[in-house]
């Protein structure tokens, strides 16, 4: 039943809306009664739902949740959208200023964002996994707006109209925020729907939401989330349709290598060990199952031994002696080009630093040294770095022209995050990717799951 003329206060508390002074009953499902203060909550997010619940109501609202910014955005970079980027504008747009676009690395998506910033014109909030890239994106927006840019993260706290944050940072602090900012940007958006990231966009008010990614789809099924979290997918392009035109063109280059007779042997043994306790045990090396297993390799000894001849097995494919003589040859053959050495293992990457004499990058390599390297990387200056997973995603290495791939896991989304590291386009690049693969062992499944995407078709 209608109110009539009822008053009430709607404000912002702690990543909620809390709803005072109303009387009646709240048929809105995310209204709950909350019998410590004697009032009506909701989830920041369900802003905008309970305000046009409230007018149909007519109730009279004092409003004294939005802290948010009108802002002119003055672009002072002259950058015309091609084609695909506009199209990628105008359907978020269309959907409301909600949903995320996917485009691959190098394809442009930071540009897309920052002609999104300037037509919302509203304080806007960037989310960012790492912060490293929380630094270029910093750096990109002073450099296109000249504005004040604010900090949340890596020893920051500085709130302004436009802020850059890391996840964990969002995470730890939008319950305060939550009410400062108008559009949300989520750069490498698959990470949101983890289980604690998610809570960052239901602990805000923003009515404009924008995600960016090269690799929309995870393993777990979890993207599913993303539609109530930000909006639905409302522009894709795969790397195969923006190929020659706009990104560099490519090649891959898959290598059969062997195992010595010692390395076979020694696989031979290992697999052989834990193929025969997951058999009996009805264990399975990946999902909850794979976690449980791993529990129990703490304190049982039998699993314990499977477990590491499971982790032997791996060691023996990812490191077998055949794969860094090829990639000697390689570093041999490409000595003139920028390249990017991927690998599975920390053990490998810092074996790999000190034999051939390049520097490596891991999640233990200081802030300052990683930086360093990465500058000297883009000047040319060195040219070429070994890593694990660091440089998956977001880092910008524009002039990385070839990636070789020493072993990786079974995801498609590492692997066309690891192919988009080395196809920024260039006058007349063309990129190649090797991806060495051991014979005769686990790893020709894992190749090939992990080569699902349709880059590698």
């Amino acid at each position: 039943m209608q109110q009539s003329n009822q008053k009430a206060v709607l404000s912002f508390h702690q990543g909620t809306l809390v709803l005072s002074g109303f009387t009646g009953e709240a048929p809105l499902q995310c209204l709950l009664w909350d019998d410590r203060s004697r009032q009506w909550r909701a989830k920041a997010i369900y802003y905008a739902e309970v305000l046009s619940w409230l007018r149909e109501q007519n109730v009279i609202v004092e409003n004294r949740v939005s802290e948010v910014c009108d802002l002119a955005f003055n672009l002072r970079m002259t950058v015309s959208l091609r084609p695909y980027q506009k199209e990628a504008l105008a359907a978020w747009q269309a959907a409301s200023g909600r949903g995320t676009v996917s485009l691959p690395t190098g394809a442009g998506k930071s540009w897309v964002a920052l002609k999104a910033m300037a037509q919302v014109g509203q304080s806007t909030l960037i989310v960012l996994p790492t912060i490293d890239l929380m630094n270029q994106w910093y750096d990109l927006i002073l450099d296109a707006f000249q504005i004040e840019v604010g900090i949340l993260g890596g020893g920051y706290h500085e709130i302004r109209d436009v802020t850059v944050t890391t996840y964990e940072s969002a995470y730890r602090h939008m319950d305060r925020y939550g009410n400062h900012f108008g559009l949300l940007i989520f750069d490498e958006v698959h990470h949101l729907p983890a289980a604690t990231y998610s809570h960052i966009p239901e602990m805000s008010i923003a009515s404009h939401r924008l995600g960016l990614t090269a690799t929309y789809q995870r393993l777990d099924g979890l993207h599913g989330k993303l539609e109530r979290l930000i909006g639905d997918i409302v522009y894709e392009k795969s790397i195969k349709e923006l190929e020659g035109e706009h990104l560099a063109e490519y090649e891959i280059v898959r290598i059969a290598v062997d195992l010595t007779p010692k390395e076979k042997r020694a696989y031979q043994e290992h697999q052989k060990r834990y193929e025969t306790f997951i058999r009996e045990k009805g264990v399975k090396f990946y999902g909850a199952e794979m976690e449980d297993f791993l529990k129990q390799s703490a304190y049982d000894p039998e699993a314990r031994r499977a477990f590491l001849a499971w982790f032997e097995s791996r060691k023996i494919v990812m490191g077998a002696q055949e794969k860094l003589k090829i990639l000697e040859s390689l570093l041999k053959r490409h000595a003139s080009d920028r390249l990017l050495i991927f690998t599975e293992s920390n053990d490998l990457v810092y074996e790999i630093s000190e034999t051939f004499l390049v520097p490596a990058l891991t999640h233990h390599t200081k802030t300052h040294e990683r930086k360093w390297i990465l500058d000297s990387f883009r000047k040319g200056k060195i040219s070429v770095v070994v890593t694990s997973k660091v440089l998956n995603e977001g880092v910008d290495v524009p002039n990385a022209n070839v990636a070789i791939i020493l072993s990786g896991s079974a995801s498609p989304v590492e692997h066309v995050q690891r192919l988009g590291r080395i196809l920024r386009k260039g006058k007349d690049k063309q990129a190649v990717l090797y991806e060495l693969v051991t014979r005769g062992t686990k790893e020709g499944q894992i190749s090939y799951r992990r080569r699902q995407a349709d880059a590698y078709q």
